[in-house]
């Protein structure tokens, strides 16, 4: 318990004095005290409430308040204290095991021991032994420690997250009243993509007035469909069905998810088939899906929004394609180039133009990821505005 205890402290020491360095090299030594003295004394609380205080003296919005910050990086901190309390024990025994082995073996070398099959069965018990105590101890020394250092603090984190959701829907519904309908249950979003998403809902404000009418237009046509109780398909078009379009479907899917609203299902197509572009496909990672997938010229990506709903199929085609809709749907054209080029889509009882630049544009360039970061939460954010309005 001594060895545990001074572990704990050297490492508090240490990541507090380094956490200390990094807050006066960043602030270019305009330190605050208070601030300093948190970061050395308790590095687990301090990292937290300098990260918050980075962003709101820099002007940036923050979507938690100052305790979710806290809770979110003193897990991580916590990390290195439940590591220490798991090696030192694993360190001691193995220590033990080995005073004992050697101690076994000038035991059987002084009684003239031929023959190293006792040596090689006793230390085949001890690692026995050894592996078995040890898993013992692992569990009953770490439970307590796992649950007050990691899971108290995540569940924390988890009612800061689900009450912003709360505040954030609530806010739209009293902003954009809709029709009557049945009260339905949002469907939960995997964790980092929940959070990306409420980061997009308060910035629609900065969605153009002409397409903020457009995508109103979309959600007349979706909130008709739906008083009428019929299935809602959108098929999401552009010329090689390898970003914008397969932006829009992923995000139209994870909008109306995140709305509850139900009866819908997305889908892409192009004019031509390619490949959904490997930097897309990236970029929709970065943002929280889970994406797997197969290789070859056209690969076709499992991508996966929430652990309620099964996984999206996403793969370059044709918009007329068997895996589409072929009559009964909306064809939402998202480049001029397919909306120029296909003056009639057969089928299509719905037709929009919501228009993206390229993100292809960035490729091989310094900007490459930021350019379709950008585009991405910009499908995202315009789908999360057309949705709101269901």
């Amino acid at each position: 318990m001594t060895e545990i205890l001074l572990s704990y402290l050297a490492y508090n020491i240490i990541v507090g004095i380094v956490l200390a360095i990094v807050h006066l090299v960043k602030t270019n030594g305009n330190m605050k005290p208070l601030r300093i003295a948190w970061l050395i004394l308790f590095p687990a609380v301090g990292l937290g409430k300098w990260i918050y205080a980075r962003s709101t003296e820099a002007g940036h919005s923050t979507l938690f308040p100052e305790k979710w910050f806290i809770y979110n990086y003193m897990i991580k901190v916590n990390w290195g204290y439940l590591a220490i309390i798991a090696a030192a024990p694993v360190f001691f025994m193995v220590l033990m095991f080995f005073g004992v082995a050697v101690g076994g073996i000038f035991e059987m070398s002084s009684n003239n021991f031929d023959s190293y099959s006792g040596i090689g069965a006793l230390l085949e018990a001890g690692i026995v032994m050894l592996l078995l105590f040890g898993s013992i101890i692992m569990v009953f020394l770490l439970a307590i420690p796992y649950l007050i250092l990691i899971h108290l603090p995540k569940t924390q984190m988890r009612t800061i997250e689900r009450q912003q959701l709360f505040a954030q829907q609530k806010s739209q519904m009293e902003s954009s009243p809709k029709p009557a309908q049945p009260s339905l249950k949002p469907i939960s979003l995997l964790r980092d993509i929940h959070i990306y998403v409420l980061t997009l809902v308060s910035a629609f404000k900065t969605i153009p007035s002409a397409q903020r009418k457009e995508l109103e237009e979309v959600s007349t046509y979706i909130n008709g469909k739906i008083a009428e109780g019929e299935t809602v398909n959108l098929i999401f078009i552009c010329t090689h069905n390898s970003r914008r379009s397969q932006f829009g479907q992923v995000w139209a899917a994870t909008a109306a998810a995140f709305y509850g609203v139900r009866n819908v299902q997305t889908f892409s197509g192009g004019t031509e088939e390619t490949n959904f572009s490997k930097k897309a496909v990236d970029a929709i990672k970065r943002a929280g899906f889970k994406v797997d997938g197969t290789v070859g010229t056209n690969p076709r990506y499992s991508v996966r929004f929430s652990d309620e709903t099964g996984a999206l199929d996403c793969f370059s085609k044709t918009f007329d394609h068997s895996a589409n809709p072929q009559k009964g749907f909306a064809a939402i054209m998202t480049c001029s180039d397919a909306d120029e080029n296909c003056p009639i889509i057969l089928g299509a009882e719905y037709r929009t133009t919501l228009t993206y630049e390229d993100p292809k544009i960035s490729d091989l360039t310094e900007s490459e990821t930021a350019t379709y970061d950008e585009r991405c939460a910009q499908i995202a954010t315009e789908m999360l505005y057309l949705f709101s309005k269901v």
